[in-house]
């Protein structure tokens, strides 16, 4: 992965495949990454489009 459209892309296929397999993605969730001494935290909430 390149780019952020790249990472969006990822991003929204991700949500797609979990809520289509009855996965309930709301909510915060950690990202650990072994070669990063950062951790991410990541934050998905549901929102209604204008």
């Amino acid at each position: 992965m390149t780019s952020e459209e790249q990472f969006k892309g990822q991003l929204d296929d991700i949500v797609a495949l979990a809520r289509d397999n009855g996965v309930n993605v709301e909510g915060a969730w950690s990202c650990k990454l072994e070669s990063d001494r950062y951790d991410y935290e990541v934050l998905i909430s549901a929102v209604n489009p204008a």
